[in-house]
C-alpha cells in the first residue's frame, strides 16, 4: 500500500492524481488486475470523469452543489452538507490495469473531489491486487485500448468535421442573406431616386 497525497487550493475543487496512481503502478510493476484507489477523509471523493473540458472543476461542482447547496438562502447548511457530498461522489474507486496501463477512456482522468478546502495534505490510499511484469517487461497500450482510442479519435475528427460543415454552412447563408438584403437596399435605393427623378 502507498499513501499519496493532493489538495486544492479552494474550497471545493477536483485534483487531477491519475498521473500519481500511474506512477504507483509502475512502481508495484502491476501488470494485469486492479488498483485500488480509497479517501478516508471525511469531506473528499474520488471519481472518474473527463478531462478534455477545461470547465469540468466548475461544471462538476455546479450540479453537485446545486443538489445539495452549501447555503440555504443565508443559512448555512452545516458540515454534514460536505460529508453527504463526498459519500454521494465516493470515496473509493477501483480502476482496471492490463499490461501496466490504466483502463482509462482517451479523454478520462482519476480526480480526487474536495469538498471543504482548501487543503494540500488530503490522503489517498493506493493497494493492487494482481500480476506481476516480469524482469525486463515494460508496460505497454493494451490492444483494446488502442483500439478503443483510435475509435474516439476518428468520432472526434468526424464530429469536427460535421460542425465544420455546419459553420461553413452557416457563414455561406449569412453571406447569401447579406448580399440579398444589399441587392434589395440598392433596388429600393435606385426605385426611389427614379421616383424623385420622376417628379
Amino acid at each position: 500500500m502507498k499513501i499519496i497525497e493532493a489538495g486544492v487550493s479552494a474550497p471545493e475543487g477536483l485534483a487531477d492524481i491519475t498521473e500519481q496512481v500511474r506512477e504507483y503502478i509502475r512502481e508495484v510493476r502491476l501488470k494485469d488486475g486492479f488498483v485500488h484507489i480509497q479517501i478516508p477523509e471525511r469531506t473528499c471523493a474520488v471519481t472518474i470523469t473527463i478531462n478534455d473540458d477545461f470547465n469540468i472543476d466548475k461544471d462538476f461542482l455546479n450540479k453537485i452543489n446545486r443538489f445539495l447547496p452549501k447555503y440555504n438562502g443565508m443559512q448555512f447548511t452545516g458540515w454534514t452538507t460536505s460529508n453527504v457530498k463526498a459519500s454521494l461522489v465516493g470515496m473509493s474507486e477501483q480502476v482496471m490495469v492490463e499490461s501496466g496501463e490504466l483502463i482509462l477512456g482517451l479523454h478520462q482522468s482519476i480526480y480526487m473531489v474536495e469538498f471543504n478546502g482548501p487543503s494540500t495534505d488530503r490522503r489517498i490510499y493506493l493497494s493492487h491486487m494482481g500480476t506481476t511484469l516480469a524482469e525486463g517487461e515494460e508496460p505497454r497500450l493494451p490492444q483494446v485500448l488502442e483500439d478503443l482510442y483510435a475509435a474516439d479519435l476518428a468520432k472526434e475528427q468526424a464530429e469536427k468535421e460535421e460542425q465544420d460543415r455546419i459553420i461553413a454552412e452557416m457563414r455561406a447563408e449569412y453571406a447569401e442573406r447579406i448580399r440579398k438584403q444589399k441587392e434589395e437596399e440598392a433596388a429600393r435605393a435606385a426605385a426611389e431616386s427614379e421616383q424623385e427623378d420622376g417628379e
